[in-house]
């Protein structure tokens, strides 16, 4: 009994933690909460570990469906795979919004299982979405708050072509390069291609901007 009290208060703090993180990770990202902090604080942190059914929130532009057991995770990447070449069968049973975000257990996806989510990523990413998927073990902090870690963002499409003009770059693979799956380019929202602005300050020259580009 004791055992189950403790587990459970565990994960309800796993669960806090995870829904905070991501809803700044949002914000970060430009987008409207109301929604999603609205309903979040209707539902109680055990029924995330349930088997009955996945949970989602909404933002104004993207479902977060949280699937936390193996059940439910088997069932919503075998959903995406059978919708594969429809895609939009998908996105209009979760709300009709192309930017998804997956929430998985800590459990170790097989590298077949990456590699078809990457594939749906793709798909969405021509339909001006993407499809990103966390572990909870990933969303117990937020990486942006860290000391050492200097101020980024994502450049609009309008600022990336201002930049390159400005320094004369020809191509976004000369800047130096930035991984789609590093922590920051995740948190961000970042897709291949665009391209992440660093903010550095040093006492002896001040203010200085460097920039990364995504691949």
């Amino acid at each position: 009994m004791i055992y189950k009290q403790i587990k459970q208060n565990i994960n309800k703090m796993e669960i806090d933690n995870v829904i905070q993180n991501i809803k700044e990770m949002l914000v970060e990202r430009g987008e409207n909460i109301d929604e999603f902090s609205e309903h979040e604080q209707d539902i109680d942190r055990e029924e995330f570990y349930n088997d009955d059914k996945v949970i989602e929130f909404h933002t104004n532009n993207s479902t977060i469906i949280f699937a936390l057991t193996k059940t439910l995770r088997v069932s919503i990447i075998d959903l995406l795979k059978k919708n594969k070449s429809n895609i939009d069968n998908f996105v209009n049973s979760y709300n009709g919004k192309y930017n998804i975000i997956l929430i998985f257990n800590n459990d170790i996806l097989t590298t077949p299982t990456i590699a078809q989510l990457n594939i749906i990523d793709k798909i969405l990413q021509k339909k001006k979405g993407m499809l990103q998927f966390f572990q909870i073990k990933e969303l117990q902090f937020n990486p942006m708050r860290h000391e050492l870690v200097p101020p980024h963002r994502k450049l609009s499409s309008d600022e990336a072509t201002e930049i390159m003009q400005t320094y004369l770059i020809k191509s976004k693979l000369q800047l130096p390069l930035i991984l789609k799956n590093d922590v920051i380019a995740k948190w961000l929202g970042v897709k291949q291609g665009e391209i992440i602005e660093i903010t550095r300050y040093e006492n002896s020259s001040g203010k200085s901007y460097y920039y990364r580009c995504c691949i």
